[in-house]
């Protein structure tokens, strides 16, 4: 398997996190379960973090500068 960086798995994961809250707000529409509704709107909080982690992870992977010399990690 191909080393792949940290970025490209938080990325996955926000990709992820937005299809899954598609397919529950899709299910809610289908069925009218208020259920897959609010587990729909709990999802956003797996989105929230999950685009937090890709900009920590962007961030932290930034080359050392003046004020960094040992880099942003």
């Amino acid at each position: 398997m191909k080393n792949r960086s940290a970025r490209f798995y938080t990325l996955l994961s926000v990709g992820a996190a937005v299809l899954t809250i598609l397919l529950k707000t899709e299910a809610y529409l289908l069925t009218g379960s208020v259920g897959l509704l609010s587990d729909a709107a709990e999802s956003v909080v797996n989105l929230v973090a999950a685009i937090v982690a890709t900009w920590a992870v962007t961030f932290a992977a930034k080359p050392p500068d003046d004020e960094h010399a040992f880099g942003h990690r």
